[in-house]
């Protein structure tokens, strides 16, 4: 598997991790579970699955090194979630951190062409639903009301 891979197909593959990282992160710019966190949560996972490939004595042992990156990373998505009242902030920036893991995963020792065409998919329809949820479901507007925040009036 891993093993086999040249440098040059380690630095591609990372490349690609690194990319789709960026990509994922799009959506989430202006929070502070960022473009750089999704950057660096992907390649790091890339980077776990890459090294322990290479040390790996079979083929089966990849999933114990996936399993590790998905547990591992639920600290970090933790850390994004927080709670004020009974309202719940950052499930949707952990979950977004969970899923990076996952494609940073599949570029290192899947197929890094689906992690790449898989990383603006995720993205691309992150932000339709985030837009549905504002002008359909008026989440924005919710959100607001449970923070307590009052709605900006123009000025007069």
């Amino acid at each position: 598997m891993a093993a086999e891979f040249g440098s040059g197909e380690i630095l591609v593959r990372l490349l690609v991790a690194g990319g789709a990282g960026i990509v994922l992160g799009l959506p989430y710019r202006k929070r502070p579970g960022g473009v750089r966190t999704h950057y660096l949560v992907t390649l790091g996972a890339a980077l776990f699955c890459t090294s322990g490939a290479n040390l790996m004595a079979t083929p089966g042992e990849a999933l114990r090194i996936i399993q590790g990156v998905a547990s591992g990373i639920g600290f970090v998505g933790a850390a994004s979630v927080l709670k004020r009242g009974s309202a719940i902030f950052g499930i949707t920036t952990a979950a977004s951190i969970w899923i990076a893991a996952a494609v940073g995963c599949e570029a290192a020792l899947g197929n890094p062409l689906l992690a790449a065409c898989v990383a603006p998919a995720i993205s691309l329809t992150s932000w339709l639903v985030g837009l549905l949820e504002i002008r359909v479901f008026h989440r924005r507007r919710i959100m607001r009301e449970l923070r307590g925040e009052q709605k900006e009036s123009p000025p007069r």
